[in-house]
Order: structure tokens, then sequence, then C-alpha cells
């Protein structure tokens, strides 16, 4: 899963596709995060969507005449539809037209904070898997007590797979964290209910039995979702239904935690004062639970970098997700 020196350097000249039509504040904040990352980071974009709104959002930004294209792709996917059966019918959508800008070799990457089924389906379709990749897997970074975010995969490509898949994951895990990451011969456990090798669904068990005895990644055994934060490992395998709610739930709890401490910082004249000395340190600690700060997750086991941004994504998460991808990008022929 390497490529030549010079064959990166190729890719890396070619611009960032950009779903400029996906997410809850699309076009507006993508189109300023593909700005953003264009003049402070240098990279190259193309925004693939409804030329005449994206052209709209550039001069108001005054990037009319920047570095920044724009490819027309007429139709949208919605977070509400059913993903397969929308990209099939709509072959100019602005993911799938995105996800075509990779594969035809104008691109080298696509960022989408879209429909996430969509996406998935998308790079299927579009760009391909790997070989030897039945069901490629997003990995979600989650935020340590140590600063260095675990990967979580899958986060919801496939709720029901089977063993052999997530083996799979896990070989594209160790690749990511080692290759992009740079984490050196990664720690990957297997999230269960209970750290012991008998403990958790069918699923888990036959899985953790092969991982055992695979010898092809540094297995871990088992964790437990709470133990995720402390950082012990760095990626954690699940099926996809399972680290969707996992997910959902630790951006739940982040933004309870943050609410309250920020009503209670708040509430009397003494703790503004206290708030107001300790702000910087707040500020660093709430940005370290930032999805934002990530970017994005990456769509693990298709054949060119796919990264999937938060649905709520703003112009910085989206200046983030691009930077993302061009990591991905620098590092091999696939996330």
């Amino acid at each position: 899963m390497s490529d030549s020196a010079q064959t990166r350097r190729d890719r890396l000249e070619l611009p960032i596709a950009v779903d400029a039509m996906g997410g809850d504040r699309a076009p507006r904040e993508i189109v300023a995060g593909a700005v953003t990352a264009s003049r402070e980071r240098g990279y190259r974009v193309t925004l693939v969507g409804r030329s005449v709104e994206l052209q709209t959002q550039l001069e108001t930004l005054g990037a009319g005449g920047s570095s920044v294209e724009i490819v027309d792709a007429p139709e949208l996917v919605s977070m509400e539809e059913h993903a397969v059966a929308a990209v099939r019918r709509k072959t100019r959508a602005s993911i799938t037209v995105a996800c075509q800008e990779v594969a035809d070799g104008r691109a080298t990457a696509v960022v989408s904070a879209g429909n996430s089924g969509a996406v998935v389906a998308s790079a299927i379709f579009t760009i391909g898997r790997l070989p030897g990749v039945e069901r490629p897997g997003i990995a979600i970074p989650f935020p340590t007590a140590h600063g260095t975010p675990v990967y979580v995969i899958d986060a919801g490509a496939v709720v029901d797979p089977r063993p052999v898949h997530l083996v799979q994951l896990a070989l594209l895990l160790r690749d990511y964290l080692r290759d992009v990451r740079g984490v050196d011969n990664p720690r990957i456990a297997l999230l269960s209910n209970g750290e012991e090798p008998g403990k958790g669904n069918a699923l888990v068990r036959e899985t953790h039995e092969l991982l055992a005895a695979s010898g092809e990644v540094n297995f871990v055994g088992n964790i437990e979702a709470n133990a995720i934060p402390d950082g012990a490992v760095d990626g954690v395998l699940c099926d996809g239904f399972s680290g969707n709610i996992l997910l959902k739930a630790a951006e739940g709890t982040a933004e309870l935690f943050q609410a309250a401490l920020r009503a209670e910082l708040t509430a009397r004249w003494h703790t503004r004062l206290l708030t107001a000395a300790l702000r910087p340190s707040l500020r660093r600690a709430i940005r370290s639970l930032d999805y934002r700060e990530y970017g994005g997750a990456p769509l693990l086991g298709v054949k060119r970098p796919v990264i999937i941004a938060h649905g709520r994504s703003d112009r910085r998460a989206i200046a983030n997700a691009i930077v993302a991808a061009a990591q991905a990008v620098g590092h091999g022929d696939s996330t």
C-alpha cells in the first residue's frame, strides 16, 4: 500500500476535492473553510457543488480570484435520504462528483461533511476498495488524557460486520496509525463489555480469537468504553453500530460537561473572576474535546484518501479536515 516518493509529490500537487454542499452549514462554512486552507496553508482546493452558489460565496469572502476552483454538481444527497439509493440515482450529486474527480485523477483526496453513508457509498462505487478489503470503515479520533487521540473504527460504515471484516479493519488501522499518524507499532484493542477474552457477544469473541492468533497487529486484547480516554491504546476496533453509539454518547457527554462548567463558572461574581484568570487554560482544555480540532475521520479501505467531517462542521473544522486529507495524501496511496 505504498507509493514512490515521486508519485506522492505528484499527488500533492493536485487539489483536494471538497463536497461543498454536504453538511448542516453548507455551503457557506464549507467554502470559508476551503478558502482558509488555501490562503493560510497553501493547499489547492476544488469546491464541488452548485457553481452559482459557490461563486457567490467566494465573492462574499473576497476570494473570487483565488486558487480555489469550482466544479459544478447540481444535485445533493440530504441527511434524510437512503444513502445507497440516493447515490445510485443522483449521478450528479456533489459527493459523487467529488469522488469522480479523484477517480479520474483530477483531484487527490475527498473531504465531505455530508451524509456519511452517501460518502461511504460514493467512495466505494467511484474510487473503489483496496484489494483484499471487503468493508471499509470510518476511523473516528477520540480525545485522550494525554492529548494524542485514540482512533476508533468502525464508527458507522458497516453496522453488522463479520469477524473477518474487523480483522481487515485492524490491519488498515495499523497501517494508518503507523504511516500517517507516526505511531510505532500501534496498540490495537477490541471494544467489549469486559477486559477478559471470553467477554462480549459472538462477534467480539470470534474476532478476539482471530486477532490473538494472527500476530499481524499488536493486539492488546479487549477494552471497555470507559478506558478509551486513558490513552492506553492507539486504536480500538468495533462494529459500526456500537461505534456510532459510542461516538454520539461521547459527543453528548462532552457538550453536557462544557455547558455545566460554563454555567457554574459564570454563576457568581467570584467564580467569574476566577474564570477570567483561568480562561487560557480552560480554552485549551475545551479545545482538546472539540471535534473541530481533529477535522474529520478517515475512511479506511478505499484507494484514495477520503475524510468524513462532522455534519455540524464550521470553517475551522473543514480547514482542519483538508489538512488531514493532505497528510493522508503524503503517506501512501490510500488512507
